[in-house]
């Protein structure tokens, strides 16, 4: 798909104005406009984030009661559960909300459901278990806004829910004790980008608050300061925008990753082959994968007794045996790839359609989400990737892209399936086989008639020149950070440059050296494939990073585009 570049409108006074005011460069004030900065003390905001800065979680409905019910539960010395989602968010959350409780002395277990045997969300099956092990109270993480009956079956067998979850109410929402949602109706928490893990780390701000002013802690309190690795690592690898009320809680969290002091972090660190600091592309891409593979392939547990047990070599065995799944589901997830593109290309109606449907009865439905989304980057279509059984059922996962919202398009012809769900660019379904044809012909049809941008758009910050580009400057750029969805990685173009010593390495990735007015700096173009044949004067998009190399520090320039100058 062909690239459009599109700069950022520029702002000289107020750039200069908060250059001066906070001391930092021209090219840090203007990024930090392009995020939305207003003024100078906004902008001091931005750099400068704090955890007292964070709304109060008595702002979330139901708050007080889900607390209230909390002391009841601490009180009566009853046995409660956490029942969390099955990927990072949800370990997280269950992780975070066992740990805290654990250390007040309550009588706690963890519940996290088993993908492929069990599906997403809250099952009765798994409530009848917690039932039958004595469990009076359940607190749900990262699902359950949309367990209707599950909560009124709960009710039938004697237990409380307090419904703990950040995705879109529906209509009708759980009767149970208390819903925590900032998406609800009536909800005035104002940090509606948070993630499940969260929303259980307000309950739990709100519950240390409760029991402070009960007089409960005697001599020491819980520092719940300690409890944001896991906040950072559950919000990053959600693919929640890393802005407000996010922004704080991952950057704090993220200084306390470099040295962290729980030991599951601290192994699952080395295992990643991640030494001192550590950054948001770290928790994402590294990290979040490793715990995500688990939920993936097998029963997510392992990951959740990772960050809750105290005991070095069962932490050291548990990391390991996340890391040997992550393997596998880069090879599962890598044949998945190369048979769902030859399947593609192979088809001549396949490849006319405006989106794509492929499916399969021997893909892993645990990968299939993945492989959707890089054909929809590598195709510029709307995906939908579907594992079918030996009845006739089929489980299907999309991605799409800016200006196509997969879940309202589903809701136009919603007759065709068993289930379906998600967001505007990520979706499942459930669907019968013999309606797989009907599904890519309507797909199609809605896409291709929406005005869809044939150009992928590449939004830059400023223009610079090389000159400009060096360790310091990194550096400062650095207070920008955390980076993410909200807050990309800045990006810049650089005019009239020469690329010269141009290299492929591994088949994919072009290195080379650009240079100008006498500087040169290295580049590195990622899976580019081929030699891009740049010559002469170019225009270069990139991404300025500092590269350590061998104990050395030296500036890098991701290339994001190229192509000649005018």
């Amino acid at each position: 798909m062909k690239k459009n570049w599109v700069i950022e409108k520029q702002n000289l006074k107020l750039r200069n104005k908060i250059s001066e005011k906070l001391n930092i460069s021209p090219i840090t004030a203007q990024l930090l406009i392009n995020r939305g900065v207003k003024d100078e003390l906004e902008a001091e905001a931005f750099l400068n984030p704090r955890l007292f800065d964070l709304p109060s979680p008595f702002l979330m409905k139901d708050m007080d009661i889900a607390v209230e019910r909390l002391y009841k539960a601490l009180e009566d010395k009853e046995k409660i559960a956490i029942y969390g989602d099955y990927d990072v968010d949800g370990v997280t959350s269950t992780s975070l909300f066992y740990n805290f409780i654990k250390s007040l002395g309550m009588n706690v277990l963890t519940y996290n459901p088993h993908r492929i045997s069990e599906g997403y969300g809250i099952n009765t099956g798994a409530i009848k278990k917690l039932a039958d092990e004595g469990v009076t109270l359940i607190i749900s993480g990262d699902c359950g806004i949309t367990a209707y009956d599950e909560v009124e079956y709960a009710k039938g067998l004697g237990i409380d829910f307090i419904i703990s979850d950040h995705h879109q109410p529906p209509e009708k929402i759980p009767q149970s004790t208390a819903v925590l949602n900032p998406h609800q109706k009536g909800c005035s928490y104002p940090a509606k980008e948070i993630t499940g893990v969260g929303v259980v780390f307000n309950l739990v701000v709100a519950f240390r608050r409760f029991l402070r002013d009960k007089g409960y802690f005697k001599d020491t309190e819980p520092n719940l300061a300690d409890y944001l690795d896991l906040v950072a690592l559950g919000t990053v690898a959600d693919c929640a925008p890393i802005v407000n009320v996010n922004r704080i809680m991952v950057k704090e969290g993220i200084k306390r990753m470099n040295k962290p002091k729980r030991l599951g972090t601290r192994v699952l660190k080395e295992i990643s082959g991640l030494n001192g600091a550590v950054s948001s592309y770290d928790l994402g891409f590294k990290l979040g994968p490793r715990i995500n593979a688990v939920g993936r392939l097998k029963n997510p547990q392992s990951a959740v007794e990772l960050f809750t047990t105290d005991d070095p070599e069962t932490a050291k065995s548990l990391a390991i045996n996340l890391n040997d799944e992550n393997v596998k589901r880069q090879n599962i997830e890598q044949t998945i790839l190369n048979e769902a593109i030859d399947m593609y290309e192979r088809n001549e109606d396949f490849l006319k359609a405006s989106s794509i449907v492929l499916s399969s009865i021997s893909w892993h439905q645990g990968v299939i989400g993945i492989v959707a989304s890089r054909l929809c980057d590598l195709y510029g279509k709307p995906t939908f990737l579907i594992t079918t059984d030996d009845s006739g059922i089929g489980k299907g996962s999309g991605r799409s892209f800016e200006g196509v919202d997969i879940y309202k398009i589903l809701s136009g012809f919603k007759e065709i399936f068993e289930e379906y769900g998600g967001h505007e660019q990520a979706a499942g379904i459930t669907i019968r086989e013999e309606n797989i044809d009907q599904f890519r012909e309507l797909l199609s049809e809605s896409v291709s008639k929406l005005k869809v941008a044939k150009e992928k758009t590449v939004k830059i910050d400023m223009e610079i020149e090389l000159s400009m580009i060096n360790i310091n400057l990194l550096n400062e750029i650095q207070g920008v950070a955390p980076f993410g969805l909200g807050n990309p990685e800045p990006v810049f173009i650089a005019k009239s440059v020469n690329v010269t010593n141009q290299r492929l390495f591994k088949e994919k990735h072009l290195g080379a050296k650009v240079n100008a007015e006498g500087v040169t700096l290295n580049m590195m173009w990622f899976n580019i494939k081929e030699k891009s044949g740049l010559s002469g004067p170019v225009d270069i998009v990139f991404t300025p990073q500092i590269n350590n190399w061998n104990g050395n520090k030296e500036v890098r320039l991701n290339i994001k585009d190229a192509h000649r100058a005018e």
